[in-house]
């Protein structure tokens, strides 16, 4: 049996989190002991806590040469035989690095990989050099983009790079869902079309650009709602800038629910606005409850969704793209059902 660890720095429940959680719930436990190695107050630890995930207390932060970390991790590596260090984020990637190759005996016994869940640039020097070619083992990305950009523009060799997609648990979204719910929940009539949005409230999502799309589609189309369901550093800044232009009545913050299909349920179309992504969870999640899709086209998001196939892809930055994109949904239901419904198709197949 080989033993592994996921080591994650993260304080938040994102993407990341979610495919840590559901890859330690689905390996094989004979084949595999998986352990958890995360903050005691992060939203993951809690959740692989009441399953039953066994856990390392590991506050890693942002600090990614912490020596109260490191000792503590080689302890545990070294105490439990841990074959395999899974790390995910840049502090907890630079902090098992260090703990194993500071140690003789860890470096002999413990392989290191990384999975790369973002499509952003890491800087091409020696130090990144040793951390990525030398230092870790294996590689695995996200998105079939994000492989492409290690290897073209950090040289990195190609056999030590996977494409994994992250993928979603189809049996979560079997059962009927009341859509009416959430409607009933914030005064949404029936007839409103209702814009779905999930995720956190971060830069690289870009709400300001929807903002300005809907600002566009409002001049046309005026029975519509746009539900933002999340939470994150952002969330005061964004309400201020509803406020600002003008858009409160057109706008809900329905901040962080637990039940995603029940809220995909109650909406018509799903949006992505970002200026940066991976491989998106949500957007499988949107699909396989068969709802339009209209999303930038960045990072992995064209290996998901191809445009109008299965949904629709626009430039990011640009919300006249985004808001003629939704348009063209509200005016053309039926073409766009039927596109979701060959989409959630792709996603049984190949992302689940």
């Amino acid at each position: 049996m080989q033993t592994v660890l996921h080591i994650n720095a993260g304080e938040v429940w994102s993407g990341i989190e979610q495919r840590i959680f559901s890859i330690s719930r689905s390996l094989n436990s004979e084949q595999f002991k998986i352990i958890i190695a995360a903050s005691p107050s992060s939203p993951l630890y809690k959740k692989a806590g009441s399953y039953n995930i066994p856990l390392l207390s590991l506050k890693i932060g942002r600090w990614k040469f912490n020596p109260v970390a490191i000792w503590k991790l080689s302890r545990f590596l070294e105490t439990h035989k841990v074959d395999i260090l899974h790390t995910h984020r840049s502090s907890d990637h630079w902090v098992g690095v260090l703990t194993v190759k500071l140690s003789r005996k860890l470096s002999a016994q413990c392989r290191i990989i990384r999975t790369r869940h973002n499509f952003t640039t890491i800087k091409n020097n020696w130090i990144n050099n040793k951390l990525y070619k030398e230092w870790t083992d294996r590689i695995i990305a996200v998105a079939e983009v994000i492989r492409k950009q290690l290897i073209d523009e950090n040289n990195i060799s190609w056999n030590k790079i996977i494409t994994i997609h992250s993928s979603i648990d189809t049996e979560k979204f079997k059962g009927e869902f009341d859509g009416k719910k959430i409607r009933n929940e914030f005064g949404i009539s029936p007839d409103t079309v209702v814009l779905g949005m999930v995720g956190r409230l971060r830069e690289h999502k870009d709400y300001p650009n929807m903002f300005a799309a809907l600002k566009i589609i409002i001049e046309k189309f005026r029975n519509i709602k746009l539900l933002i369901v999340g939470d994150g550093i952002l969330e005061s800044q964004l309400k201020s800038m509803v406020q600002k232009m003008q858009l409160a009545g057109y706008v809900i913050f329905a901040g962080k629910r637990e039940s995603i299909p029940q809220i995909l349920s109650g909406i018509d179309i799903f949006v992505l606005s970002s200026s940066v992504e991976g491989s998106p969870a949500v957007i499988k999640e949107a699909l396989i409850m068969e709802k339009p899709v209209v999303s930038t086209n960045v990072g992995g998001i064209p290996e998901i969704i191809q445009n109008g196939v299965t949904g629709v892809l626009v430039p990011p930055h640009n919300p006249e793209a985004l808001a003629n994109g939704i348009l063209d949904v509200i005016n053309n239901r039926n073409k766009f059902l039927e596109m979701a419904k060959r989409g959630k198709e792709v996603i049984i197949n190949e992302f689940s």
